[in-house]
């Protein structure tokens, strides 16, 4: 379903997956380093915005959707560790604004996962009224 909340938070999210690929990140030595020119970046990144598609599809299974969002924040985290670790490695960097773009669907896939809980939350207070 579309048009419920967390399902636009998975779409965008997604949507910041795939935008992380063609955006410089960062520079080192005045060469821009963009996720599609590294392997575990890409691989990270196609994966996550692979999850966040399909998660929107889950729907009628709340309580797995959120379990498969939150395996997204691992994916996610480690691929904000791996940044991290490249841009730390790597000597002269200057980082750019593409560096922020794994930290907003990082965002986007909590806020998504808070709405599935939130949506949990009140299918079982109406399953208490029956």
């Amino acid at each position: 379903m579309i048009q419920r909340i967390q399902s636009i938070y998975l779409f965008i999210a997604a949507l910041l997956c795939v935008a992380f690929l063609f955006v410089p990140s960062l520079e080192i030595n005045d060469v821009y380093l963009l996720a599609k020119n590294n392997m575990v970046l890409l691989g990270l990144t196609i994966v996550s915005a692979l999850i966040s598609l399909a998660d929107i599809f889950l729907f009628r299974n709340r309580i797995l959707q959120m379990n498969v969002g939150r395996l997204n924040l691992l994916l996610i985290l480690g691929l904000i560790g791996f940044g991290v670790y490249t841009e730390l490695t790597d000597g002269d960097f200057q980082p750019f604004y593409g560096a922020l773009i794994p930290l907003f669907f990082f965002i986007f896939n909590l806020l998504a996962i808070f709405a599935i809980g939130k949506d949990e939350k009140l299918v079982k207070s109406m399953d208490r009224l029956r």
